[in-house]
């Protein structure tokens, strides 16, 4: 009997073991399929306190209902009637620059009005249509990216805070082509993103309309928390999911690879070897079976990031928090990346009159800062929302998350780290890699890479017999 490991039980490794099994049972295949997670819980970051009427995530919010993948797994588990759509107040998003909260503008009329930029910034946006394409072939920072097409101000009060949301992330250090290839794609194919926005929105014309988060797709949770999927996941497989057996070697047999786990070092003998770790968890196991490979995911940087939650009164606060939130120019020398307004965002996540916000500290801006002490990152969160959005109420919640490797950080060179890689898997049948230090760090590049490497896996099964 073959006998397949899967190590990691975030939403990586579950969502791959779900999907391996699902076609080792439709080939009738009599495979053994285990997954093994280093913590007492399955769900890696996705998790949420539930208390007083409170649900705080303690690491993303939902995902995008724009990619099907996920949306298909949900469905196949048979939690789709769960599913949270986020609310219209969601679209509205800001950008604290220069003392004050401007909205995102959602058209260009409404660019042109607005403050956020100032008027010789967004006469020079114009240009974008004359901007030099970047060279096949080169890897462009996203700030390099920015300011090439877009000028300096656009790209220091636009895509700054949009890679502090996404990756937490250095702009002037990320690869564009890794962090966020279809803005790549449509420069390679458009030689423009005034032209690229202009042609969507004309396709997007015939069809129907997109939901209250814009193109992109509506962010959509559950009304139970995201942690429904990776929870639904584990019933799923049952029995075959052990919790608390950290991967701690992994070495090469005669049949596939011997892995031992936990502290008393228990072995599993597999045919196949999934690892949907963190690259820098599978640096150790890789050591003896591979050193160039090990020193390659050692390479793959992290940034840490502190989630503080803080639940008030809606009546103790002087404004009314209406939106998805804002986020921070690096460029306004603040000490938050941004404060999600979470139950503007989403139903069921605050009791009747209360408000729940999250708010991001550390990132590659200021990763000291997601390392301090619970109490110091409360006083620090409470003390930006009050110069920010006059916060001084006393809060009703509280609830600190801090994630030491929060984030992978795809900087400039990336794409040819991934290359080493598969080329040091290559003279490692039976193994492979999964997770968000990869192909995409949101959940729902999670899940897609799931459906690819099961598909690998049960070829890889197919093909040895």
């Amino acid at each position: 009997m073959k006998k397949v490991a899967v190590v990691g039980g975030g939403i990586s490794g579950l969502a791959t073991a779900y999907e391996i099994d699902k076609r080792l049972r439709a080939a009738g295949g009599h495979c053994e399929l285990r997954l093994f997670e280093a913590e007492a819980r399955v769900g890696g970051k996705i998790g949420a306190a539930r208390r007083d009427g409170f649900l705080c995530e303690a690491g993303p919010n939902g995902f995008l209902d724009s990619k099907p993948s996920t949306l298909n797994l949900c469905r196949e588990l048979g939690i789709e009637d769960q599913l949270l759509r986020s609310r219209d107040a969601a679209a509205r998003r800001f950008i604290f620059s220069r003392g004050e909260l401007h909205q995102l503008p959602g058209s260009p009329p409404a660019f042109f009005r607005s403050r956020l930029l100032s008027l010789p910034a967004r006469l020079r946006m114009v240009a974008e249509l004359w901007a030099p394409v970047s060279p096949p072939g080169s890897d462009p920072t996203v700030a390099e990216f920015g300011r090439r097409r877009l000028g300096r101000e656009a790209a220091a009060r636009l895509l700054d805070p949009m890679v502090a949301g996404v990756f937490a992330g250095d702009p002037e250090r990320l690869s564009l082509g890794s962090c966020f290839p279809r803005i790549a794609e449509l420069e390679r194919d458009y030689r423009s993103l005034i032209r690229a926005l202009l042609a969507l929105q004309l396709k997007r014309g015939r069809r129907s309309g997109g939901g209250p988060a814009g193109p992109g797709g509506t962010l959509t949770s559950f009304a139970g928390g995201l942690s429904v999927l990776p929870d639904t996941l584990a019933q799923a497989l049952a029995d075959r999911v052990a919790c608390a057996a950290p991967l701690t070697a992994m070495e090469r047999t005669a049949q596939g690879y011997r892995l031992y786990l936990g502290p008393d070092r228990q072995t599993y003998d597999c045919d196949v070897a999934v690892l949907a770790l963190q690259a820098a968890d599978a640096v150790a196991p890789l050591q003896s079976l591979d050193t160039r490979l090990a020193g390659v995911l050692e390479q793959f940087e992290y940034a840490p990031v502190a989630v503080v939650g803080l639940g008030f009164e809606q009546a103790a606060l002087q404004t009314r928090l209406d939106g998805f939130g804002f986020l921070v120019p690096g460029e306004e020398r603040r000490r938050i990346l941004g404060s999600l307004w979470t139950s503007s965002i989403f139903a069921h996540r605050a009791p009747d009159g209360c408000v729940l916000l999250r708010t991001l500290i550390g990132g590659a801006r200021n990763p000291e800062l997601a390392l301090l002490p619970e109490a110091q990152l409360i006083e620090l969160a409470r003390t930006e929302l009050r110069q920010i959005l006059g916060i001084a109420a006393e809060p009703v919640f509280v609830q600190v998350f801090q994630w030491p490797r929060a984030i992978c950080q795809y900087t400039v060179g990336h794409r040819e780290r991934l290359q080493q890689v598969e080329a040091r898997l290559s003279a490692l049948p039976g193994v492979f890699l999964t997770g968000n230090s990869y192909r995409g760090v949101a959940l729902n590049d999670c899940t897609q890479n799931a459906v690819r490497t099961a598909d690998a896996v049960t070829s890889y099964l197919a093909a040895a017999g």
